[in-house]
């Protein structure tokens, strides 16, 4: 009984990575997927990017697929329509902020500036079978209008280098 718990342990625990890569405007995106066990199999889908370019680019995460919209909308969705009293460019306009800890789907936004890498995950239960890459907007900062990429929003910009998302918080 113990072997065969042994070897169930090592097969589903071993971590199966799949690669792909794109590259979109010097921008690299590697995605892997990880599976492993842990009373149940679970599924890890990381999308690393990486900026090749000399542009900025601003990352967020949607609570839904937006793919079918325009970057515009997109942009004005997340940065300009109002949350209740506030939107998040407001915000950032306001200048009387004293502090700042992001909503991950209202206001959320990760600066990449050239030569840096930002890591999204994903955690599954079971297999993937969600396109989580809808999520994740990403845009040159110059199509946000009035982003200055200055000190004076380092409040707003997510400052680490890799953020997790459990796939029930997008229900």
């Amino acid at each position: 009984m113990y072997r065969m718990k042994r070897i169930i342990f090592i097969l589903f625990g071993t971590l199966l990575v799949f690669s792909s890569h794109s590259q979109n405007n010097n921008l690299q995106v590697e995605r892997n997927i990880s599976e492993y066990f842990v009373d149940t199999l679970y599924s890890q889908i990381d999308f690393c990017y990486s900026n090749t370019s000399d542009s900025v680019y601003v990352l967020w995460i949607e609570k839904d697929d937006v793919d079918s919209l325009s970057n515009p909308k997109k942009i004005k969705n997340h940065f300009f329509t109002r949350k209740g009293d506030w939107s998040l460019m407001g915000l950032i306009w306001d200048g009387n902020v004293a502090s700042f800890t992001p909503g991950l789907f209202d206001s959320f936004m990760k600066v990449i500036k050239p030569k840096e890498q930002f890591i999204v995950s994903f955690i599954k239960k079971g297999k993937v079978v969600t396109n989580y890459e809808n999520r994740i907007i990403i845009v040159n900062a110059n199509e946000i209008r009035g982003l200055q990429i200055d000190r004076s929003i380092e409040m707003f910009n997510y400052s680490a280098k890799s953020v997790t998302i459990l796939d029930e918080w997008l229900k």
